[in-house]
């Protein structure tokens, strides 16, 4: 018995749903690589010139450490506009990073640094400068 199938073109909504349902996918199987604890990426980075991915309304690596004179940068990846905002004092205090602006800054001091986002302080991190 022969059986013919019918090969209609999506319409514009089947369309839509058949590649956010891929884009979910693709975002699911990249999700595997978070840590267990629901983070972005692992706990800490140590040493040499590092990179913070805002993500999820996340600081992605949460915590960092860097020595005395290295350079972190962080990148909004997100679709809502973050800052990076210290806890105390005016060492990190970025302006309003909206989608792919990108913040730098070298710290000359040890220590321990604290920051949110100014707009979603659940939003938080830590870098630590080791002398």
């Amino acid at each position: 018995m022969l059986r013919t199938v019918s090969m209609e073109r999506p319409k514009a909504p089947e369309l839509i749903v058949s590649v956010l349902a891929a884009a979910l996918l693709v975002g699911s199987v990249a999700g595997l690589t978070r840590s267990r604890d629901g983070g972005q990426a692992p706990d800490a980075v140590a040493g040499g010139p590092s990179a913070v991915e805002i993500i999820d309304f996340s600081f992605g690596p949460k915590d960092v450490s860097v020595a005395v004179g290295d350079t972190i940068t962080w990148t909004n990846a997100d679709s809502a506009t973050h800052t990076v905002t210290g806890k105390e004092g005016e060492t990190l205090k970025s302006p309003d990073l909206k989608t792919d602006d990108t913040y730098e800054v070298t710290l000359e001091a040890p220590g321990t640094f604290e920051y949110v986002c100014k707009f979603h302080p659940n939003m938080q991190g830590t870098i630590t400068v080791e002398g």
